[in-house]
C-alpha cells in the first residue's frame, strides 16, 4: 500500500495481495471436565492426560491415569467432575458433543437434552410417517411446513431439549473460561490469590446470564408438558408458578412426572389450603436466585465479582483452581460451583422426567420410509 502526489492532494494506491485462509485440520479430543478450570484429555485408551498442572514453572498436560485413578484424583482433590466432551473437526467443520454427569446413571453417551430430543422424535414418527409419503419432489417450505405442524406434546418436549442444550453450552463455555483463566495464571506466574480481571470477562458475565435464563426456561416447558398431561391448557399453564397455582391434589394421581417432583419436595401444601400448592426446596430456590439475575441485577454487577484469582490445591504438585466469585445475600462463593450445583440437579430432574414420561426414547434410526426426496450434487 502506498501514496502518490496529485496535485495538492495524495490518492491511496492499493496493491492488491491475496492469501489463502486455511481451516482447522480434521482431528477430534475426549475430555472430562472437571470444575476449577481443571479437565482430563483422553491420550489413548483409558489412559487420561491431566491439564493444566503447573511444571517447572510452565502450564503442562501430565499423565498418565487410568479411570479409576482419574476418580481418585478428582476426590481427593474436591474437583467437581462436570461432563464428558468430544470437541473435532471434519472437513473445517468444527462439532462438539457434551454430556453431563448425572449421579445414579451408568450411561452418559446421552445427557437429559439428547432424551427430550428422541421423546419428540418418536412422538411424531407415526402420524408423520403418513404425510411424508405422499410427498413427492416437495419443495423446502412444504417440507418446512409439514415438520411445524406438530402437537403440543411434541412442541413441548422439543422445547425442552433446546432448552437444555442451550444451558449445556452455557455451563461448557464457563468450564472453558475458567480452564483458559487457569492456564494464564500459571503461565504468568499470577498464583499469590491476587485478583485480577480480563477483556474476557464480558464473555462469562454473559454465560452465567444465560444459564440462568435456560435452566428457568427448562423448567417451564416442563411445567407446561406436565400440564398438558393432566388435560390442562398448555398455553394458560405455561411456566412451573402457574402449573403450582393450578395443580390439585387428585392430579398427582395421574401423572409420574407430578409425582416426581411432589417426591424431590418441590411441592408443598399451603398452611391455609388443603388444596392449593406452592413451591418448595431446591425448585424455589433455584427460581429466587433466577429471578435475582433476570430481574434484580446481572451476574457482573457487583464489584467483588469482576475479578478472579488463583487457589492453590497442592502447590508441590503443581496443582491449583480458577475462583470467580459471586455475592449471594452478602455471601461470597464460586460462581461456578454455585452453577454445577444447580446444573446437576436441573440435568437429574430432566433425565428422570423423561424416563418417568412413559415415552419412547429410543435414538431415532433413518429407514427408507424417512427419504423425501433425493438430490445428486457435485
Amino acid at each position: 500500500m502506498s501514496t502518490e502526489a496529485v496535485g495538492r492532494s495524495k490518492v491511496l494506491v492499493c496493491q492488491h495481495r491475496t492469501r489463502r485462509l486455511l481451516r482447522q485440520s480434521d482431528g477430534e479430543a475426549f475430555f472430562q471436565i472437571y470444575s476449577g478450570g481443571m479437565r482430563a484429555a483422553e491420550s489413548s485408551d483409558n489412559a487420561w492426560l491431566i491439564e493444566p498442572v503447573l511444571d517447572n514453572g510452565h502450564p503442562c498436560a501430565k499423565g498418565f491415569m487410568q479411570n479409576t485413578q482419574l476418580q481418585a484424583f478428582s476426590n481427593q482433590y474436591d474437583f467437581t467432575f462436570v461432563a464428558f466432551n468430544r470437541i473435532g473437526w471434519l472437513k473445517g467443520n468444527y462439532h462438539s458433543s457434551w454430556c453431563p454427569y448425572i449421579p445414579g446413571q451408568t450411561n452418559h453417551l446421552q445427557g437429559p437434552a439428547n432424551l427430550w430430543s428422541n421423546l419428540a422424535g418418536n412422538l411424531s414418527r407415526a402420524p408423520r410417517a403418513a404425510g411424508l409419503a405422499e410427498m413427492v419432489q416437495p419443495t423446502t417450505e412444504q417440507i418446512a411446513a409439514h415438520f411445524d405442524n406438530r402437537t403440543e406434546a411434541e412442541r413441548l418436549a422439543r422445547s425442552i431439549s433446546l432448552s437444555l442444550r442451550s444451558m449445556d453450552i452455557s455451563v461448557e463455555q464457563i468450564a472453558e473460561f475458567y480452564h483458559e483463566q487457569l492456564v494464564n495464571h500459571m503461565a504468568s506466574d499470577s498464583l499469590d490469590g491476587k485478583r485480577s480481571s480480563s477483556t474476557l470477562d464480558q464473555t462469562l458475565f454473559a454465560h452465567v446470564h444465560s444459564f440462568f435464563m435456560h435452566l428457568g426456561a427448562a423448567r417451564d416447558y416442563l411445567a407446561a408438558f406436565c400440564a398438558l398431561r393432566i388435560s390442562k391448557d398448555p398455553h394458560k399453564v405455561d411456566s412451573f408458578a402457574r402449573l403450582i397455582e393450578a395443580v390439585r391434589p387428585e392430579d398427582f394421581a395421574g401423572d409420574n412426572i407430578l409425582q416426581l417432583f411432589q417426591a424431590k419436595g418441590y411441592f408443598r401444601q399451603k398452611l391455609n389450603s388443603s388444596l392449593k400448592f406452592e413451591a418448595a426446596g431446591w425448585m424455589a430456590e433455584v427460581t429466587d436466585l433466577r429471578n435475582e439475575f433476570m430481574h434484580r441485577r446481572p451476574y457482573g454487577d457487583r464489584f467483588i465479582e469482576r475479578m478472579g484469582f488463583v487457589r492453590p490445591v497442592d502447590s508441590d504438585a503443581g496443582l491449583y483452581r480458577y475462583v470467580r466469585p459471586i455475592v449471594l445475600k452478602s455471601v461470597e462463593a464460586d460462581v461456578q460451583n454455585v452453577i454445577l450445583r444447580h446444573y446437576r440437579e436441573m440435568t437429574g430432574l430432566c433425565h428422570a422426567a423423561a424416563v418417568a414420561s412413559g415415552n419412547d426414547l429410543s435414538v431415532l434410526a433413518l429407514t427408507q420410509a424417512d427419504i423425501i426426496s433425493v438430490k445428486s450434487e457435485k
